[in-house]
């Protein structure tokens, strides 16, 4: 009788997985040009739209979008792929920065964890436009650019976060410093518009999760709008 009620039970897992399969092999299957067309939003037709189904939707977005722009960069110069990965890094490190803050001085929360994977999708919609001005003519890059990141800097040094979080705080403080300091060094030698054009980008969400005050966040918008004036 066991054996009878075990052999069911195979029988019901094999069906099931048949099953399973025949409703992947009617999905669509999921390819780069596929994944441009349908962009971060309809990506969650595959995903799902649970917080985390976006989470992902965002990610294949990026990872379409960024194989786009290597394989259209490798075919005028593959070193510019290398290029681009730096600034990938510095600029995505500066922009991660500020979901890990808020994440310490507003007392945690999903929406930060979330807001930080999905990130990556403007990133490399960025990234995609950045790298037509590839390579950089030598240049010294933007006082302004530079004065911007000086004030974040400063800003990031000015947070507060409860007494249990103060240790944690001090700890991110110094990894977003270090990595807002090499970003200011990177953007020395390119022209001042291209410092520019990146330092708006990276900055664009430092109010919105950083800043609990309007009026801070008014005064840092207002500060940082000196980006957009020659």
């Amino acid at each position: 009788m066991k054996e009878l009620a075990a052999g069911f039970v195979v029988l019901v897992v094999m069906i099931g997985s048949v099953l399973a399969q025949d409703e992947n092999d009617k999905k669509e299957l999921l390819t780069l040009p596929k994944a441009l067309k349908l962009g971060e939003d309809g990506l969650t037709e595959y995903t799902g739209l649970s917080e985390v189904g976006q989470d992902e939707a965002a990610e294949l977005y990026a990872t379409a979008r960024r194989l786009s722009t290597e394989q259209e960069l490798g075919q005028k110069n593959l070193q510019l792929v290398l290029s681009l990965q730096s600034w990938r890094q510095v600029i995505s490190a500066c922009r991660r920065s500020i979901y890990s803050l808020a994440y310490i001085i507003n007392g945690g929360g999903t929406m930060y964890s979330h807001g930080e994977r999905r990130d990556c999708s403007a990133v490399e919609d960025f990234l995609a436009a950045l790298s037509k001005s590839l390579p950089f003519a030598e240049a010294k890059g933007d006082q302004k650019a530079a004065s911007v990141i000086d004030h974040t800097i400063s800003a990031i040094r000015n947070l507060r976060a409860p007494r249990d979080k103060k240790s944690e705080l001090s700890d991110e403080v110094k990894r977003a410093t270090d990595n807002w300091t090499e970003l200011k060094h990177a953007i020395e030698e390119i022209p001042a518009e291209d410092s520019r054009k990146i330092v708006t980008f990276v900055t664009d969400p430092v109010s919105g999760w950083l800043m609990n005050d309007d009026d801070d966040g008014k005064k840092y918008e207002a500060f940082r709008s000196v980006l957009k004036h020659r």
